[in-house]
């Protein structure tokens, strides 16, 4: 974690973290080992879709908290400060219907490499305002594990297809495939063989991937099936 932690003990909830210019409080989810995994963005399809607004201002700009950083059951989007200003190696993603925060997906090796994870997304370029952020592409990819329940998971309907694009055991940055759709963050295959490139985190079926769709067609997370917008539960992402 990029800061002190204050009263350190291995009971998940609020703690205290400080950089050198400021504290706040965020969710940990502290491991037998005394490591803590920290809880930085929650992806919601019910309720409006900040994570797909044109400006990309969720995803590039935004410093300042919005949702609940306490709970991570609500079904509503969420950004922590943490999302900024906390640097790592890894990350997970967990649904907020399990308590346990049991991981869909977490990478493996030094996906992050010590940035943050806005350090990390925007890293790739500027994809602001509609702008294309790929054509038949990622910009980036890490290797994942996959666990609990993710084979029935929104967002995850290509995690066993190996893609012309991109390998099954792996989460992408930036997506495209084919001039109709996209992903930020792309769970699994990608390509002709495994259906497109809109499944995962921020999904668009935008003519070129982009955060202006035009239209209805764009998510929080979610594949390429209106079926598989599921509005039930949110993905809960953390760091490490």
């Amino acid at each position: 974690m990029d800061g002190k932690q204050k009263n350190l003990s291995l009971i998940d909830g609020l703690y205290t973290l400080s950089t050198r210019s400021t504290s706040f409080q965020t969710y940990c989810d502290m491991t037998p080992s005394g490591q803590a995994w920290t809880f930085i963005a929650r992806f919601s399809n019910n309720d409006a879709k900040n994570w797909m607004e044109d400006s990309g201002e969720w995803w590039y700009d935004k410093t300042v908290r919005v949702g609940d950083i306490s709970n991570t059951s609500v079904n509503a989007d969420m950004l922590s400060p943490a999302f900024w200003l906390v640097r790592g190696r890894q990350f997970k993603i967990t649904r907020s219907d399990d308590p346990q925060h049991t991981a869909l997906l977490q990478t493996t090796g030094d996906c992050l490499g010590g940035k943050t994870f806005r350090a990390k997304i925007t890293s790739y370029g500027n994809f602001r305002n509609g702008t294309v952020w790929a054509k038949n592409d990622c910009q980036g990819n890490c290797n994942v594990q996959y666990g609990g329940q993710f084979q029935t998971t929104g967002g995850f309907g290509q995690a066993t297809c190996d893609g012309s694009m991109q390998k099954a055991k792996q989460v992408g940055f930036w997506c495209d495939w084919g001039d109709g759709d996209g992903a930020v963050l792309m769970i699994g295959g990608g390509g002709s063989s495994c259906r497109r490139a809109d499944h995962g985190i921020a999904i668009t079926e935008a003519d070129q991937a982009s955060f202006f769709s035009g239209g209805e067609r764009e998510h929080d997370f979610g594949d390429w099936r209106a079926s598989s917008r599921n509005k039930t539960y949110s993905l809960n992402l953390w760091i490490n």
